[in-house]
């Protein structure tokens, strides 16, 4: 099967390399201009200021916890594909597609790269669909449970910062989020499964709900996703915090997890290149108004990013063979499992049991 005949061809992965390393130089570009657009607002100064407290120590800590987070997004990963029968990669093909989305870059803004992998290794279109946004969502979720208890921490502390617009809604919305979430997803189970247009959408979503629904029910069974999301967060969110340290500032846990949580509005896996300058900018606001001195958000935040997405980028590049054979030829989908006819219709009734 050549690789044109994905519908998945919206991923960089198909492009050719001189677009792809001009799609590298455009998330440079992006990332230097967040830097110098927030800095300008700021003040060269002030920024100048923090930069003198430099302390390279501190990139230690950014450069294990980016590791150590690549290690929980890999056990994620490899459960969100086999849980309930999903399909299945060889374990180099699957640290390719790891490796790819966790930098974020190749991913394209989301689901492309996933759903590519996912239907190479022999899951139908929509299948693919439920278990890329059951991943989404998994990413999200945990970081919000994080939230959720940062904020509450918070407010039995008393601090001033974040404002309550920021905490408040952390400490009350997502586990009530969850609930209602799994109880509408398991009443409307089974409902507009076959249908199209925008109701397709919806089923697609309430199968990916009950798929992160079994996993909550079976934290047991399931302990590589959860275990696996909780460290990628916990990683990434030391990786980051190191950052403001290396400029001399140690925030406190809970106020950074409400101010990092805040701003991430969507993850590396689904930002558009990555999330290049668009983060950096939204971070390092949401992260100084829960308490962080902006010149040090401002030069924190950007270490972080530049970091967190440039560390990969080698090895995400250097995966692009893998992925490419990975769409070259489709893999068999075992018998039962989500890549054989009969595994498809199971995914939405079987996840919610």
């Amino acid at each position: 099967m050549k690789l044109s005949q994905f519908r998945l061809s919206g991923s960089h992965v198909s492009r050719r390399w001189t677009i792809v390393l001009g799609l590298v130089a455009l998330a440079a570009l992006l990332q230097v201009a967040a830097g110098v657009g927030l800095s300008y607002v700021e003040g060269f100064s002030a920024v100048h200021h923090v930069l003198e407290r430099f302390s390279p120590i501190w990139l230690a800590g950014i450069g294990g916890g980016i590791v150590i987070s690549f290690v929980g997004y890999y056990l994620v990963y490899s459960e969100i594909y086999k849980v309930k029968g999903g399909p299945k990669l060889s374990r180099g093909q699957m640290a390719s597609v790891v490796i790819a989305g966790f930098g974020g870059f190749l991913a394209h803004g989301g689901a492309a790269l996933d759903e590519y992998a996912l239907e190479g290794a022999g899951a139908k279109e929509r299948e693919a669909k439920v278990r890329v946004a059951a991943l989404g969502g998994l990413e999200h979720g945990i970081l919000g449970l994080g939230g959720c208890a940062a904020a509450v921490a918070i407010l039995l502390l008393g601090l001033s910062a974040p404002p309550l617009d920021f905490s408040v809604p952390w400490a009350v919305a997502p586990i009530p989020g969850f609930l209602i979430a799994f109880w509408l997803a398991k009443r409307n189970e089974g409902r507009w499964r076959d249908a199209e247009g925008w109701r397709r959408k919806v089923g697609i979503f309430i199968d990916s709900i009950l798929l992160i629904r079994a996993i909550f029910r079976r934290p047991i069974e399931h302990l590589p996703a959860l275990a696996g999301m909780s460290l990628f967060w916990a990683a990434d969110l030391f990786a980051a915090w190191c950052g403001l340290a290396m400029f001399g500032f140690r925030m406190n846990g809970a106020q950074f997890i409400v101010g990092m949580g805040t701003g991430m509005i969507f993850s590396r896996r689904t930002g558009p290149l990555g999330g290049a300058g668009l983060l950096t900018l939204v971070l390092a606001v949401t992260v100084m108004y829960s308490g962080a001195p902006f010149a040090v958000a401002i030069a924190g935040i950007f270490a972080y990013r530049v970091l967190a997405m440039w560390v990969p980028m080698p090895f995400s590049l250097a995966s692009l063979p893998t992925l490419r054979a990975i769409g070259e030829e489709k893999v068999p989908g075992a018998e039962g499992t989500a890549g054989s006819d009969k595994a498809e219709p199971a995914l939405g009734g079987q996840v919610a049991s």
